[in-house]
């Protein structure tokens, strides 16, 4: 069997491509141990900011492929220039799925996080010290809690991870019927369950496991809200695309009605009009723009960053003519 360099430089590309785009299996509902997977909130606590009902996977998330980049400088070379290839094509992107079941239950899965950007900072309030040579014989020779002392020291490390796209699939299953008879939280459930993961995610890490909260710093460059309807059902099955998001009735909720609910409900972040808004407010400043899809097609943008800066901007100048 020859070397992997050894390999035409055709075939190397297709094992870089396989790396950066290949995903978990995508669980189904009612699968053997179905329930057993998923870590859910029951908290009656948990309705007042919209994660009741969320279960997440116990599984460890997926591994990058940051090791193989690590092989040796051609590697890197030719498998970063396959990961411009798959962005420009839109591939490769950190996929969670969500399966929202009777818009009341919502399954949350990672199925890749192929790549991510991470760097590391330095708490500057324990940095420098002590002179430049004591703080390496320091960091060589001791261990905490003297090497708090130093600059290197990883109790003075924070890092910051950047995720150039997360792709969530919001998978549609059930009937608007079990909307109100399995679940008493409020009925823009979905919007909220996605702002109570991707919270997850930025303060506790990748692993749902995690109870603690993390010292890293996670930003997204773009996050697409991907709703999926459910295969096999015909037209006539699905409520009408305004149909209010409280509204009873029986019938599979259209797609376009989710995707108002996850356009509108960065609105009510932005106002922080009610308790949830002002409480996921820090997502602002965490994701620089929100693309919605419906079964892949892009439907609406928002451009939180930007609106973030313009509201900024205008609060300081209004500070400024008042003087605050």
């Amino acid at each position: 069997m020859p070397e992997f360099l050894g390999l035409p430089r055709e075939l190397r590309d297709m094992v870089y491509k396989e790396l950066l785009t290949s995903e978990r299996p995508r669980p189904s509902l009612g699968e053997a141990q179905w329930l057993f997977r998923y870590r859910r909130v029951f908290d009656p606590r948990s309705i007042h900011w919209g994660e009741y009902g969320c279960a997440y996977t116990q599984e460890d998330r997926p591994r990058t492929v940051a090791n193989f980049l690590q092989c040796n400088r051609q590697i890197y070379a030719e498998m970063m220039e396959m990961v411009h290839v798959t962005r420009r094509k839109g591939l490769g992107a950190v996929k969670l799925d969500c399966i929202a079941e009777d818009e009341s239950f919502h399954y949350f899965t990672w199925l890749s996080i192929p790549l991510v950007k991470t760097t590391l900072t330095l708490d500057e309030s324990k940095s420098r010290i002590i002179p430049g040579w004591a703080d390496r014989i320091m960091e060589r020779y001791l261990t905490c809690p003297h090497r708090m002392l130093s600059s290197w020291c990883s109790a003075c490390r924070n890092t910051s991870t950047t995720i150039n796209q997360l792709w969530v699939d919001i998978r549609l299953f059930g009937d608007r019927s079990g909307k109100w008879s399995r679940n008493s939280s409020p009925p823009d459930r979905t919007s909220w369950a996605l702002c109570a993961a991707l919270t997850h995610v930025f303060e506790k890490g990748p692993n749902f496991s995690r109870t603690e909260k993390t010292p890293s710093t996670t930003t997204v460059d773009e996050l697409v809200l991907n709703v999926v309807a459910p295969p096999g059902v015909p037209e006539n099955k699905f409520l009408d695309e305004d149909h209010a998001i409280d509204g009873p009735g029986e019938g599979v909720v259209h797609p376009h009605t989710v995707a108002r609910e996850l356009v509108d409900v960065w609105h009510r972040i932005w106002t922080g009009a009610d308790f949830k808004g002002k409480l996921y407010q820090a997502l602002l400043e965490r994701i620089k723009r929100v693309r919605v899809c419906v079964n892949d097609e892009t439907w609406k943008v928002r451009e939180l960053r930007l609106e973030l800066d313009r509201g900024q901007a205008e609060r300081r100048r209004i500070a400024a003519r008042v003087g605050w």
